[in-house]
């Protein structure tokens, strides 16, 4: 049984969620404490998977509570449950919770929430790497992009989408902003995955407070992992974004399908940024292996790792509360058959764009990098591949030689 810890200062309401969470006894086991101080007593007695606490708390709030676990218990999963929020609360929670939710507290959805959650850490088979991926806050961005971003943010005549335009174009400014703008902190109705759209709804002091305040958004530094390129992994994630959205655009899907499936394409090897941010060393071994032809990049990370950068990037939007389609892109980019939905969707495109821009002009794909064809073929779709490698040589063309 997983075990969770419910964090709240106000006894009535405590006593509601031991109520409202009764049915579900038999498979969680839950501990109630009336504050921080006694959730760090019990946290330092007994092991728990989840803790889930009240932003609003005397002495040390739900922010500082999830900061000093992250510290010294960094796999577990922080939630924060809480009624009505400020803007200065909101940043600190962004940058300590995985997510977040809104009181009353929905038992089905949160049963939805942790039973996504507990499913999408087994896959992770490396206590020490579910550890590191809980304990991110941030990711590293193209030096280039993030120093025009925070020139912009600082002059005083930024406009909201001039920012979301910029932040679209960098992978971990993106992931961050859709963090925050699809926490129920703004209560809307629909996610979001668009930069552009995040940035309106979340207004340029919030964005401001988390590039210049908390460090939400840093610059990649070069030296970390000498032969891997940031520039390079941007250049083929915006690709595959342009290429996969020309896809599902092509099969008349809905103007969220189309913002879904790019937002899946720019973050579909956030993973790999994981691994160069934080295990730089290992990441070589990964580069070596796969230029001297030993193994494919997936192998490669799966001997060094124990898993593979889709399932490190998967978790970890999932973690920042990204909607389910971009989730399962990143997660099945490489092998779609092994996702239980058969349909054609965002993974569909960005699997069949991730394939097409790393195939050289008029030559196959590398190995360990081919079209799944049993799966095209499945859901219907096959016969598509020449109209989609034609929508694909419009955005390739142009890097072709003459």
């Amino acid at each position: 049984m997983k075990s969770i810890l419910f964090v709240d200062d106000e006894p009535k309401l405590l006593s509601g969620l031991k109520r409202l969470l009764l049915p579900y006894s038999d498979i969680w086991e839950m501990e109630f404490a009336s504050g921080a101080a006694e959730a760090l007593r019990m946290l330092a007695e007994a092991d728990f998977d989840v803790i889930i606490a009240d932003m609003r708390m005397p002495g040390m709030n739900g922010a500082e509570l999830l900061k000093e676990v992250a510290r010294l218990y960094p796999q577990m999963v922080r939630m924060i449950l809480s009624g009505t929020w400020e803007q200065d609360l909101r940043v600190q929670a962004a940058m300590v919770a995985h997510q977040y939710m809104s009181k009353p507290c929905d038992p089905e959805v949160l049963r939805t929430t942790l039973d996504r959650a507990f499913a999408l850490r087994d896959v992770l088979v490396e206590p020490a790497l579910r550890a590191l991926i809980s304990r991110t806050t941030s990711l590293p961005s193209t030096p280039a992009i993030y120093r025009q971003v925070i020139q912009v943010l600082q002059a005083p005549d930024a406009s909201a989408q001039q920012i979301g335009a910029m932040l679209a174009q960098d992978m971990a400014m993106t992931a961050k902003v859709l963090q925050l703008v699809n926490s129920a902190f703004f209560g809307l109705r629909r996610h979001i995955t668009s930069a552009e759209d995040a940035v309106m709804f979340l207004g340029i002091d919030t964005v401001k407070a988390l590039a210049l305040s908390v460090s939400a958004f840093s610059s990649f530094n070069a030296s970390q992992c000498p032969g891997f390129s940031i520039e390079k992994l941007q250049q083929h994630s915006m690709a595959v974004a342009a290429i996969a959205r020309d896809i599902v655009k092509s099969q008349n899907a809905s103007k969220q399908a189309q913002d879904d499936t790019f937002v899946a394409g720019l973050l579909h090897d956030v993973g790999r940024l994981m691994f160069v941010a934080h295990h730089a060393d290992q990441y070589r071994r990964v580069l070596c292996a796969v230029a001297e032809g030993e193994r494919t990049l997936t192998e490669a990370e799966r001997d060094i790792f124990g898993t593979t950068h889709a399932e490190v990037g998967s978790y970890l939007l999932w973690l920042w509360g990204l909607p389910d389609p971009v989730v399962e892109a990143v997660a099945f980019h490489h092998y779609p058959s092994r996702c239980p939905d058969g349909q054609f969707g965002p993974l569909t495109a960005v699997h069949v764009a991730n394939v097409l821009d790393e195939t050289p002009p008029g030559g196959t794909p590398g190995a360990g990098n081919e079209l799944d064809g049993a799966y095209l073929n499945k859901i219907g779709v096959a016969d598509e591949l020449p109209v989609w490698s034609d929508l694909a040589r419009q955005h390739l063309a142009p890097e072709l030689p003459q």
